[in-house]
């Protein structure tokens, strides 16, 4: 699986993201793309190995509203991808701040 090393150290301006396929869009051709772009790691991907659902990837946050921007004009409601920023889970409720 995809993954950063750890001789690599983390870019400060990079920030987890979560890309999404909706309704089975296709994530594998996302993948495809983003593995060779340098501003694009990609840290996991979650789903059955021959159609993913999730990649968690890090990218600056200017990118991930580019790609939002992108899979927004270029998808259909039927057949999209969405970007999220990864946020961690917690058992209680209540007002979470990421910054």
């Amino acid at each position: 699986m995809p993954g950063t090393t750890s001789d690599t150290p983390p870019d400060p301006a990079k920030r987890r993201f979560l890309v999404h396929a909706a309704r089975g869009a296709p994530l594998n051709d996302f993948l495809t793309v983003a593995a060779t772009d340098a501003d694009i790691a990609i840290v996991d991907i979650i789903g059955p190995r021959d159609r993913p659902h999730t990649a968690v990837v890090e990218l600056t946050a200017d990118k991930a509203r580019l790609l939002d921007q992108h899979f927004r004009q270029t998808g259909s409601p039927s057949h999209q991808l969405t970007i999220e920023p990864d946020q961690p889970l917690s058992m209680f409720s209540g007002p979470f701040d990421p910054f």
